[in-house]
């Protein structure tokens, strides 16, 4: 196979990784090299006592990300299931709660909720490499002066302003973007290929979100509003790239959350036919807000982790 480089986020160091025959050679500030036995649905890895940490998680990754239908690794005796694995946040998630800590809540409106943490303007969240297309996909936070122009041609097209209705102009957004830098139940972000803008995602927490009140929300329940901007980068594989990263990076941020929520448009057909081919989501039902009919989506954390999907 050829080389393939990778992000280790938390650590901020890049690898390679590559193998050759039955050897796997992870390479960082080192070379590491890991001997692989096949056995049938579960990898056994050989290597040294003292191999690093991040090369043992990169040399993980490589082989979960080129063998989808391994279940489990074993290194040095000690196995890892693929479920098991990709709930680590380590490897691509640089922002939210490694562990559960004591609960704070406030007031926002009439909604008692937990305080939500905020990152930066600019800040990467996450970034995983996915191999069917070939692309590292990342999330970081919005920055306006780095991000506007491009967020107001998105929004001025067509095809976007249908289902959004933001075709407004630079001075209206870039409103739009400060407010939502401020707001504590958002997170406005940029979502990237190899570095390239693709899209934004808003990422929300839906019960104080104007969906709280439509269903029975839950404390960490998350939601995301989306768009593809870019057009050279619409079709199947690519959306389905992003969705499921999406996916994966709100329920490695929070482990209490337990389910992802959605709400387009009943008519906005793309989305609802993906989300048929995407069995971690389902369609619960359609609802009217005071704005529109919505189709309500939702993705369990044990549906996602069990059904390999990265």
């Amino acid at each position: 196979m050829n080389i393939q480089k990778y992000l280790h986020v938390q650590e901020n160091k890049n690898y390679s990784a590559e193998i050759t025959g039955s050897l796997l050679t992870v390479s960082g500030a080192e070379s590491v090299q890991f001997h692989i036995e096949d056995q049938s649905d579960k990898l056994q890895l050989i290597t040294k006592d003292n191999a690093p940490a991040g090369a043992i998680l990169i040399a993980m990754e490589h082989l979960f990300a080129q063998k989808p239908e391994l279940k489990a690794i074993s290194v040095n005796q000690k196995s890892t299931s693929r479920q098991e694995f990709y709930q680590n946040p380590s490897l691509w998630c640089s922002f939210g709660k490694q562990s559960v800590e004591p609960e704070q809540w406030m007031h926002t409106g009439q909604v008692f909720h937990p305080v939500r943490p905020q990152p930066r303007p600019g800040d990467l969240l996450y970034s995983r490499f996915v191999p069917v297309i070939g692309k590292t996909v990342s999330f970081r936070v919005v920055d306006i002066d780095r991000d506007l122009e491009t967020f107001h041609f998105w929004h001025n097209q067509p095809y976007v302003a249908e289902f959004w209705e933001l075709a407004q102009t630079e001075s209206e957004l870039k409103a739009y973007l400060e407010k939502g830098l401020t707001d504590l139940h958002s997170i406005p972000t940029f979502v990237e290929f190899d570095g390239v803008p693709v899209g934004y995602f808003e990422m929300y927490w839906t019960l104080e979100d104007r969906l709280g009140p439509y269903y029975e929300s839950e404390a960490f329940d998350r939601g995301f509003h989306l768009l593809i901007g870019n057009k050279e980068y619409l079709g199947f594989k690519n959306t389905d790239a992003i969705l499921k990263s999406a996916t994966h990076y709100l329920f490695l941020e929070e482990p209490r959350t337990r389910k992802i929520m959605a709400e387009p448009r009943s008519d906005n057909q793309r989305i609802i036919r993906y989300v048929e081919t995407f069995a971690a989501w389902r369609k619960v039902k359609e609802f009217d807000f005071p704005h529109k009919r919505a189709a309500l989506l939702e993705c369990r954390r044990e549906k996602f982790f069990m059904g390999n999907f990265l």
